[in-house]
């Protein structure tokens, strides 16, 4: 019973280990849906079902559509405590709904293969929205809450770099399940790894897509046994803070995202999130598909990049997490270095294509996954630098929006770019490339927008719009 006794914050410049461990856990759900979603069944539906690149990343794009929802979920959360707790309820219900509505997906794609139709597409839509919906909550109730309780420790970044490190930690481990899996389901059905004929590439097919609906069903229980450490973790509120917080007057959609972006510098650092996010991800849709179509890689072969990339972002986000609390580091300067880096490995990756030389893919991926370990201390420090008490979870939510969005948007643009290329050109090597050069300028571009940012300017902003708000309320 001791795991679940409510850790205290209480005064101390350093959030105890034990808290933060805690705090790491419920992303075991998170990072198991993400690779299945991604990477795994991302492959599947566009190699192996044929369904359009530009189709899916649709799909994924309409899913991160729901993230608009999240600063309204992140001020409800800061006004409405559910049993005395403001962020756990929101992260519970949230993953839950998203691993629940993903369960149908693989039996719908795989009767809309067979006979592409209006109906199936749209259940298809569905269970992305009431996943997208689920995982917009459950992200900025979960970076709410990491914020509140590391308000004012010195381990910030250290707190942030765990959280996220073991998140990658369990998409690698996510990553290799999946291909052990399907290696031994490949093996069991008649194609051992070592077999490279066109039966044993029929088979290694056949095998993903009847493996999709038995993973996906898995994600409920992995998500639920992430969750359990929250019991208790959270402080609750009192019954004068409960009233307080009933007192305050709500603000609609329209009203919360005036409030925020009437802010000169929350609006430079929203479309920062949003430029750097894309650079990052225009690959995510395609990179499977990229090993595919230029590298000839079976799927088990492809499911190997996210473990790849994961490795790099563990290391980068370990050692990054480290110097950041033993050195003070500019978080800006962190997050630039994790962009640098980043389209380095960008820079890799078109040049596998021309070449061929896998090595050169691999290092690519290893490098774009230590660009993106940097990155994710520097932008997710800022990120939480960038709220003010009384306003956490609505803020958490734009910024945690700007960086859905621009997610889905990516995918969407990758897997658009991709068959567009290979419809103009006809080659793969330069559709591929051309993407990779796009998230080289992106990155460049988002560089110079973060040295457009003070973190003590917005926050000085904030307290003044929210003096003259309570005062017009009076």
């Amino acid at each position: 019973m001791s795991l679940f006794k409510r850790v205290s914050t209480g005064s101390a410049d350093r959030l105890p280990l034990l808290a933060i461990m805690r705090l790491t856990l419920p992303k075991l759900g998170v990072a198991y849906l993400f690779t299945l979603l991604l990477s795994v069944f991302n492959r599947v539906m566009i190699n192996e079902l044929q369904i359009a690149a530009a189709l899916i990343g649709g799909l994924y794009f309409a899913y991160r559509i729901m993230n608009i929802f999240q600063v309204y979920v992140g001020r409800y959360s800061d006004r409405r405590p559910f049993w005395g707790l403001r962020r756990t309820p929101v992260i519970v219900g949230g993953l839950l709904l998203a691993s629940l509505s993903l369960v149908p997906l693989p039996h719908l794609a795989i009767a809309y293969s067979q006979n592409p139709s209006v109906p199936y597409f749209a259940l298809m839509l569905l269970c992305l929205l009431g996943f997208g919906f689920g995982f917009a909550a459950n992200g900025d109730g979960q970076n709410t809450l990491i914020a509140e309780m590391t308000e004012g420790k010195k381990n910030r970044p250290a707190v942030v770099a765990t959280v996220w490190l073991f998140q990658i930690v369990f998409i690698v481990i996510s990553g290799i399940a999946s291909s052990i899996i399907l290696q031994i389901a490949d093996t069991q059905a008649g194609a051992p790894p070592g077999c490279t004929t066109a039966e044993c590439a029929a088979i290694r097919s056949r095998v993903a897509v009847e493996m999709m609906p038995k993973f996906f069903l898995a994600g409920p229980i992995v998500s639920l046994v992430g969750l359990l450490p929250l019991i208790g973790l959270e402080r609750k509120v009192t019954v004068e803070e409960a009233r307080a917080l009933a007192a305050t007057p709500g603000l609609n959609m329209r009203q919360a995202y005036a409030r925020i972006f009437s802010n000169s510098q929350a609006r430079v650092f929203f479309f920062f999130v949003v430029v750097s996010i894309f650079a990052l991800f225009l690959q995510d849709s395609i990179l499977e598909p990229f090993g595919a179509d230029v590298f000839k890689l079976a799927p088990r072969q492809t499911a190997q990049f996210q473990p790849i990339m994961g490795v790099g972002t563990i290391v980068a986000m370990l050692v990054t997490g480290i110097l950041a609390s033993w050195k003070p580091i500019p978080k800006r300067t962190i997050a630039d270095w994790g962009l640098v880096t980043s389209a380095f490995g960008f820079a890799l990756l078109a040049l596998s294509a021309f070449t061929l030389v896998s090595p050169a893919l691999y290092a690519g991926i290893a490098i774009l996954g230590v660009g993106m370990g940097v990155f994710n201390v520097g932008a997710l420090s800022m990120m939480m630098d960038m709220t003010v008490p009384g306003e956490a979870g609505s803020l958490m939510g734009a910024w945690g929006m700007a960086q859905a969005l621009s997610n889905g948007f990516a995918q969407f643009a990758g897997g658009l770019l991709r068959d567009v290329g290979l419809q103009v050109t006809g080659s793969a090597v330069t559709s591929y490339s051309f993407i990779f050069v796009v998230s080289i300028v992106s990155a460049f571009v988002a560089i110079n927008l973060m040295a457009r940012v003070n973190v003590e300017t917005f926050r000085r902003m904030t307290r003044e719009e929210m003096q003259m708000v309570l005062a017009a309320e009076a």
